[in-house]
């Protein structure tokens, strides 16, 4: 075979050449068009997924929406006045349906999506907001299904007066009595089925939504509706709570994909046609072919013209290379040559020209790079100080407080204004550094909620108040460790929260302040990686999201006063957990920050 090719001229081996470039291109075609269908049909999938995963986000948080409006309405007295009292007789129900009906009302107001809102007594006594009749004739059936007290559940589709409606209910018992009841929320099906019309999957693809007993919520061709959906479908939704694959449907292959949610037990599913996503491939498979092919037979007539000429051009080329190889810059090819030659000797030259621009511009990027370091740092920044904008919290937040002070509750009162200090403070601070004394008044407003919350928290905050307000700190740098310790000190080892301590002191040119807790600690050498971690800049990839508020503080710390400060964890074991925030001595004097050292920290 060797001697074969030796004997041949460079025309024949030029043809020898191509043919089995043809025929290695026909064959890595056929591979290629056969793996970019899979890969296309992959990708399709995995964008239905994001889609369907998507509305399933978007459906929930609506849903979610409507049991934190609806929810609180089972917790008023006059529900439980209502299940304590209304079966009484007429009259009765006339006098405790009253207010429930007026709350009902104010709930509904701006909500043109609920229809309806019940509330049945155990009695089968009813108020409703458009029918009585109607909530009591599904009371049976609806609390059949409502097994857990307090947690909403979709108990199916109602038509009522040819509307159909999606119904939602809970139970709830009366406080300190044994009466129960259900409220039942009725919602029009216009909003979810809004969320799926607007999706559109290719030019015929669509997205279609099933409820809890296998049947159409919604589907683009309406007279389907409330049908059971395809048996296969079905089987594998109750095997599998997400998937896809190819399924026949309509007489057509179609790229199927579904997911259902965890809590609202609603099954999304995405249909694409199979030849729709393959459609623009065939015709470009085609093309391909059809432009492979005459470009080969072009290449072989220009190559077999051109071979003796060519030869002689790319040795000279090629002794021109061998100079830049070794660092001449200052090679020429000739530029009176025309055709493909001369592009290429001009496409050499352009090359020279081209590696000599880069070499000059390299400090004047190394420049650039510093000064994009820089504005990532900055942007860093912002992105981990300007995380929320509660602004709209406020407003309620007041409102919640009037009604305290009204009720007389002075608890509710002093936790909804020290909530309110909280959000102030991480909204409205935006300083890269504060005072010392304004993070501790943030952190006693943080804790004053936990002690409301835990009966036996103990809380001692052992730091000189005039010195706290010459230091300089970093703002939100104590509340993340307070959660640390209440998550993974206390909750996670299912313990009630005992006692933390905050104390701070100087120490020579530093400022330590040690937050203790006694909770549970972490295992020694866990304690030792995230030490390590402390110590190296570069570890912010390798941080766990369990531990990622640590991070963050010790990283804003780090921006703002260098590598020697910020976090370490000095001791955790079973007795709790010691975590060391070290700062520089920073004194405020005359309205400036004084640096009492002037070394980084």
């Amino acid at each position: 075979m060797k001697r074969t090719m030796k004997s041949l001229s460079l025309r024949h081996k030029i043809i020898v050449m191509f043919l089995v470039l043809c025929i290695f291109l026909i064959g890595a075609g056929i591979y290629w068009y056969r793996m970019t269908t899979l890969t296309i049909q992959d990708n399709t999938m995995k964008l239905s997924r994001q889609i369907i995963n998507q509305m399933n986000s978007r459906v929930d948080a609506y849903f979610m929406e409507i049991v934190n409006l609806t929810l609180p309405m089972t917790a008023r007295n006059v529900s439980a006045q209502f299940l304590d009292k209304s079966s009484g007789g007429p009259y009765e129900r006339l006098l405790y349906a009253k207010p429930v009906n007026q709350m009902i009302y104010n709930v509904m107001v701006g909500r043109p999506e609920i229809y309806g809102i019940s509330v049945v007594s155990q009695d089968q006594v009813s108020t409703s907001s458009y029918s009585n009749l109607f909530a009591q004739e599904r009371f049976s059936k609806i609390s059949n299904k409502l097994d857990q007290p307090g947690k909403f559940v979709i108990t199916g589709v109602e038509n009522y007066n040819n509307i159909r409606l999606l119904t939602m209910a809970v139970k709830f018992f009366s406080p300190g009595t044994q009466h129960w009841g259900i409220l039942i929320v009725d919602l029009k099906l216009d909003k979810i089925s809004s969320i799926a019309k607007d999706v559109t999957l290719g030019d015929t693809g669509f997205i279609w939504i099933a409820d809890t007993e296998g049947r159409y919520l919604y589907y683009p061709d309406s007279h389907k509706w409330s049908e059971r959906i395809p048996e296969p479908f079905w089987k594998r939704l109750q095997s599998s709570g997400e998937g896809g694959g190819i399924e026949y449907s309509r007489g057509k292959k179609m790229i199927v994909t579904y997911g259902k949610s965890e809590l609202t037990n609603l099954a999304f599913f995405s249909e694409t046609p199979l030849a729709e996503v393959n459609n623009d491939l065939v015709k470009l498979r085609n093309t391909t072919i059809l432009i492979g092919v005459t470009a080969l037979m072009l290449g072989m007539m220009v190559a077999i013209s051109v071979s003796f000429s060519l030869s002689r051009s790319i040795l000279l080329l090629q002794r021109l290379m061998k100079r830049v190889e070794i660092g001449n810059l200052d090679v020429h090819a000739p530029d009176n040559k025309k055709g493909e030659i001369g592009y290429l000797y001009r496409s050499f030259n352009a090359m020279v020209n081209e590696i000599k621009n880069l070499i000059r511009t390299i400090s004047a990027l190394q420049v650039k790079e510093k000064e994009l370091e820089i504005k990532q740092l900055d942007s860093r920044m912002q992105a981990l100080q300007y995380q929320i904008n509660p602004h709209f919290l406020y407003n309620t937040l007041e409102i919640v407080n009037s009604y305290a002070i009204i009720e007389n509750i002075p608890v509710i009162s002093r936790v909804v204004q020290s909530l309110a200090r909280i959000f102030r403070y991480s909204v409205e601070n935006h300083a890269k550094t504060i005072p010392l004394s304004e993070e501790l008044a943030h952190i006693k407003d943080y804790l004053d909620i936990q002690m409301e919350r835990f009966e036996n928290l103990r809380v001692e905050i052992l730091m000189d108040v005039n010195q706290s307000a010459k230091m300089m700190a970093v703002p939100m740098m104590l509340q993340p460790l307070m959660e640390n310790a209440f998550r993974h000190g206390y909750q996670n080892h299912k313990l009630e929260p005992g006692s933390l301590v905050i104390q701070g002191h100087r120490l020579g040119d530093f400022f330590i302040i040690d937050v203790e807790d006694n909770g549970r600690g972490m295992a020694p050498e866990l304690k030792d990686y995230y030490n390590r971690l402390f110590q190296d800049s570069g570890g912010e990839d390798r941080v766990e999201d369990a531990r990622l508020g640590l991070w963050n503080v010790h990283s804003r710390i780090r921006l703002f006063f260098g590598h020697g400060c910020g976090l370490h964890i000095l001791s955790s074991d079973a007795s709790g957990t010691i975590i060391r925030i070290t700062l520089p001595f920073y004194s405020i004097r005359d309205g400036s920050e004084a640096l009492v050292h002037d070394h980084d920290c």
